[in-house]
């Protein structure tokens, strides 16, 4: 059995996923639209800012995180750009979950990063 060849098996049952299906009619939608391609465009990098921050472990001013939360609230009037994100998510955590199987399946042959804690000290 071939690995790559069960990926590419894998990447056509999420593409044949009804969820994969509306998220690209979505996605063209919104590119058809421009002024909605923006906003989405927009909370998206404030999005990635904010979280850029988070992980070099800065903290967000509260006024940064008032601001995205209501760009996300007039984000999520447009239903469009709502469903998108929706289907999104769902397909993020359907790859999140193969990931962790996968990784899961790693962890039985490889040894872990750090050292087994024994029951007793060791002097």
């Amino acid at each position: 059995m071939n690995p790559y060849d069960k990926a590419h098996e894998l990447a056509r049952a999420v593409q044949a996923l009804p969820q994969y299906q509306e998220l690209r009619d979505l996605r063209r939608r919104i590119e058809g639209d421009p002024a909605t391609l923006r906003m989405l465009q927009d909370f998206r990098g404030r999005q990635m800012e904010l979280q850029a921050k988070q992980w070099m472990g800065q903290e967000i001013p509260a006024a940064e995180a008032e601001t995205l939360r209501k760009l996300a609230e007039v984000v999520s009037l447009n239903r469009d750009v709502s469903q998108y994100l929706e289907l999104e998510g769902y397909l993020e955590r359907v790859l999140s979950d193969v990931q962790e199987i996968l990784m899961k399946t790693l962890a039985d042959a490889m040894l872990p990063l750090e050292p087994a804690k024994t029951g007793g000290d060791a002097q």
